[in-house]
């Protein structure tokens, strides 16, 4: 296999701010980089305009580069429904899941699109993940109490392994700080995967917006080879959901694979709230990021 990695995007609108990511990227760490698979979400069915179908900038500049795949399906925020994994479409539609099939490297970059680079973060998470199964930031420790209690952190999260009742006294008794949120796990009740296994912790994962994966060591193990979760589902847990990746971190801790904690903000930025899927809902945020990155593709790389 190649030394070099491949990129996995999932773009759902913010043309000029994923351009923006995917040239920073390859003028930091491009010499790493083979393919990058670029999937362009489906919202043709749904009332949400998000400036699809505009990324022709970007697409052409690395046209040698990309592989680019619409997927007829769009899995927006809803939770896995597992019995459908056999089939191919809906499988592949399933955020990142159709590059982590076709890419032949032993390493893969996951990346959101409304990241850039300033530094070379691919040489610097290939000289760092050692032995694990992926290198990133862990933990979405702003919405979990042992966070909030200073039980955990992203550099501790292997040693505090609370028993169920520890959990369920945690997400009982604990308040999130004002300003932070919490997810009701414990409403109405704990669910049977948190009484099974009560560690990793319910919001610990692997961010997606910079994480590089061993793909030696995740792809046997991982839907459709083997039976870990797909490392973009989002799960149903009762009344709450875990978050893209957080199910692929338990499955992955469970068969005794662990992740570093890399401090990827030294080689690359990713905004400050509101980002993700809340900026498609306002408008203002969202045209406001879309100007910002237009003036930098237009001062560093030329765009018309």
């Amino acid at each position: 296999m190649s030394t070099k990695i491949d990129v996995l995007i999932n773009v759902c609108g913010k043309p000029y701010q994923t351009a923006l990511a995917l040239l920073t990227l390859e003028r930091a760490s491009g010499r790493h980089i083979d393919r990058i698979y670029f999937v362009e979400e489906n919202t043709k069915d749904l009332d949400i305009d998000v400036h699809t179908g505009r990324h022709g900038f970007v697409l052409e500049r690395l046209k040698d580069k990309i592989s680019y795949l619409r997927p007829e399906l769009w899995h927006y925020c809803f939770a896995l429904e597992p019995e459908k994994l056999g089939d191919k479409a809906y499988r592949q539609a399933i955020r990142y899941q159709w590059g982590w099939e076709n890419t032949d490297k032993d390493h893969i970059l996951v990346i959101h699109n409304d990241t850039h680079f300033h530094g070379d973060v691919v040489g610097a998470m290939l000289a760092g993940i050692g032995d694990r199964i992926a290198i990133g930031h862990v933990g979405q420790c702003w919405y979990c109490p042992a966070a909030f209690t200073g039980k955990c952190g992203p550099d501790r999260y292997l040693e505090y392994r609370p028993s169920f009742d520890e959990l369920q006294n945690l997400y009982r008794k604990v308040r999130a700080p004002e300003g932070s949120l919490m997810r009701a796990y414990h409403l109405p009740r704990m669910h049977d995967c948190f009484v099974r296994q009560p560690w990793p912790l319910p919001e610990c994962r692997v961010n997606e917006w910079c994480a590089l994966i061993d793909m030696k060591k995740a792809r046997p193990l991982t839907v459709p080879h083997g039976r870990v979760t797909p490392f973009g589902a989002i799960l149903n847990v009762g009344k709450q959901i875990l978050d893209v990746g957080c199910g692929w971190f338990r499955d992955m801790h469970v068969r005794g694979h662990t992740c570093g904690n890399f401090d990827i903000y030294r080689h690359m930025h990713h905004d400050v709230p509101p980002t993700g899927q809340p900026t498609l809902l306002d408008r203002a945020a969202y045209e406001r990021r879309e100007l910002q990155a237009l003036a930098r593709l237009r001062d560093e790389f030329g765009h018309p």
